[in-house]
């Protein structure tokens, strides 16, 4: 029953805070800032699709195994001159 309680709790502050938000956004703000927040939102979104994108392109990506047993040679050795 403690948990219900902690998720409806949860979930009635967090619809304040957004509701809140909202009337914040739409009293406080004047046009130039309201573009402001829309641009840093269409940035915000763009970056997300294009590091999503990118770790998308390298899933399921076959490295041949000689470039494999290289890179862990370089890192190795990496190491070793740092003195570990």
């Amino acid at each position: 029953m403690r948990i219900v309680k902690r998720i409806r709790n949860d979930a009635i502050l967090l619809a304040l805070v957004c509701v809140a938000g909202y009337v914040a956004y739409q009293v406080l703000l004047d046009d130039h800032a309201k573009q402001g927040v829309r641009d840093l939102t269409d940035t915000v979104v763009d970056s997300y699709n294009s590091l999503t994108k990118m770790v998308d392109d390298h899933i399921g990506t076959i490295m041949d195994e000689e470039a494999v047993v290289q890179n862990k040679l370089t890192i190795k050795q990496a190491w070793a001159d740092l003195g570990y």
